[in-house]
């Protein structure tokens, strides 16, 4: 169960950014040999992000890193908004925030390192992985008890579904969709 300061941080959220090495992923980067990354995914993020498009989130990515994994994962989760290869991310949330018609309150971010901090500084609701760094740098308004690669997303989700009594239309969209 959320508590009130939960509740009332996640009620106008309308869109989720995240980062993608350190939240979605665990930070490890394998390189094969033909100098490509990859990455692992947690099936339990995923899971949720069909429903979260039914509910009409605007979900997006903002990534310091590009890779073919990523971006091949995110077209697969079909995500509205990713940027890759990101040397400034607030210039990046900036474009997202104009792109969707957004205010800061309406959006939660999560990321896990310093080079997301001035992103966890201006959003309605930030967030760090139970592993990430961010929050010593800057307090975050929720640190997850899930760590970077082990279902950020998911606990983020689960808490944006109580907050905003979605529970309902889970059961629509579980009879509907799967």
């Amino acid at each position: 169960m959320i508590n009130d300061f939960l509740q009332l941080k996640l009620q106008p959220i309308k869109a989720v950014l995240f980062d993608a090495d350190g939240v979605l992923t665990n930070g490890q980067i394998i390189i094969d040999s033909r100098g490509e990354e990859i990455k692992a995914f947690h099936v339990k993020d995923g899971q949720f992000f069909p429903f979260m498009r039914y509910c009409g989130f605007v979900l997006g990515c903002i990534s310091g890193r590009h890779s073919t994994s990523l971006a091949t994962r995110m077209e697969a989760l079909k995500v509205h908004f990713v940027k890759t290869g990101v040397k400034k991310k607030s210039e990046a949330y900036q474009f997202f925030k104009q792109t969707y018609g957004l205010t800061d309150e309406q959006i939660v971010y999560i990321g896990d390192d310093i080079n997301d901090l001035k992103v966890i500084k201006q959003v309605g609701f930030s967030v760090a992985p139970a592993d990430g760094l961010v929050q010593k740098y800057h307090p975050v308004d929720y640190i997850c008890e899930a760590k970077g690669g082990e279902g950020v997303l998911r606990e983020i989700f689960t808490m944006l579904v109580e907050a905003q009594n979605l529970e309902s239309k889970l059961e629509e969209f579980i009879e509907k969709e799967l």
